[in-house]
């Protein structure tokens, strides 16, 4: 590789790097926390303790508990249920919002025990877990915020992509993973940063595509909307039904449709993830990966018929299967443990990399220049240090 070239990608790195500092340093604390949320929330006494239920306690239908939060907001029309485990223990979010709301953030969610209808009060928003959360994803500023550190993410992964293109002409004359103490600081400064950095290279990538993903997730949202739910809307032209069905019965057309799957989500006719006329029951599967692959079973909310299934768009999968393979919380403690320490060598790349940064002169890169060169002169990046 000619040295202009190197020299270039030098410059894609150095600014990439320290555009991302001080926001790649805030997401890897608040994201090293994150890792360990259950933990912490059970520690803080912060998490979710449930009653346990007598056996043979009848499970409430859908339908009961819809009514009675509707009975309990007056004024309010149904948006969507949604089915999630925690602690072993299964739970329904019933979603109201206003009449006529397409937007599910109009909304408002209560949430109940799904064996025993008892009301459940989640409460992740006040946790201390839950502010981390906040400010991991958005940092407290909404849809900008969550925009903003998207941004941030396809930075970090211009800085890994120009690492990786430089490590291998700094490299070719030392052994992998050489750390030359004794030498000058800015030297064992240097193949600190190096070895930190390629020591993360591939979970840096993974984890850096996948956050960046995960921050875009509105927008890709809205391209599923606007192409392959407008399409479902175009397939299936009805009129508003005059009556609905109970979700009890669309969830049971829905695990006809797709049997062997748990449900995920059902959302109601009007809102903006189903059509005028029919429920949307999404499911999925049962492990924690498969959790992220979804089916579609569209069902007419007034006649109770299946009008059509489907399954997601490769990128809406992409997008899905993002959240475990970032927080690493599909595999239990082992692969905790291992995103955690991961974690903690990134943070390290990062603050050598600032510091040698901040501690450049140039009489240390002359230094550097003069011992490196005798090595490899043409391709070190104390060289290009100089040059640029």
């Amino acid at each position: 590789m000619k040295s202009k070239t190197l020299r270039g990608w030098y410059t894609v790195h150095r600014w990439t790097s320290l555009i991302c500092t001080i926001n790649l340093l805030l997401l890897c604390v608040t994201g090293l926390l994150l890792i360990f949320h259950h933990e912490i929330d059970d520690l803080l006494e912060q998490g979710h303790h449930v009653a346990a239920v007598a056996d043979g306690t009848p499970r409430p239908a859908l339908q009961q508990l819809v009514n009675q939060t509707l009975a309990a907001n007056p004024g309010t029309a149904m948006q969507s249920l949604s089915f999630f485990e925690d602690d072993g223990a299964q739970f329904v979010g019933v979603r109201v919002g206003p009449p006529d709301a397409a937007s599910l953030r109009e909304g408002k969610s209560f949430f109940y025990n799904a064996a025993s209808g008892e009301p459940h009060s989640i409460g992740t928003d006040d946790s201390f877990t839950g502010f981390l959360l906040k400010l991991h994803v958005n940092l407290f500023l909404g849809f900008p915020g969550q925009l903003f550190i998207g941004v941030v993410g396809i930075v970090f992964v211009l800085s890994m992509v120009s690492g990786i293109v430089l490590y291998g002409p700094f490299m070719r004359k030392l052994a992998f993973g050489l750390v030359r103490f004794g030498r000058q600081a800015r030297m064992v400064q240097a193949d600190l940063h190096n070895l930190s950095a390629i020591a993360v290279m591939v979970w840096a990538l993974v984890v850096g595509l996948t956050g960046t993903f995960l921050s875009l997730s509105p927008l890709i949202i809205g391209i599923w909307q606007k192409t392959e739910l407008a399409d479902l809307v175009r397939t299936l032209p009805a009129t508003t039904p005059k009556s609905l069905v109970a979700p009890d019965r669309a969830v049971q057309v829905a695990n006809e449709a797709v049997p062997g799957k748990d449900l995920a989500f059902v959302f109601y006719p009007g809102t903006e993830y189903a059509t005028k006329r029919h429920y949307m029951v999404v499911l999925r599967g049962h492990t924690e990966l498969e959790k992220r692959v979804y089916n579609i079973a569209v069902v007419d909310a007034e006649t109770g018929a299946l009008a059509d299934r489907r399954g997601m768009p490769w990128y809406m999968q992409v997008l899905l299967l993002s959240g475990p393979f970032h927080f690493g919380d599909y595999a239990g403690m082992p692969l905790k443990i291992l995103w955690a320490l991961f974690t903690v060598l990134t943070t390290a790349a990062t603050v050598t990399g600032f510091i040698i940064w901040m501690k450049r002169s140039r009489n240390a890169v002359r230094q550097i220049d003069a011992q490196n060169d005798k090595q490899h002169p043409a391709t070190t990046i104390a060289g290009m240090k100089e040059q640029a």
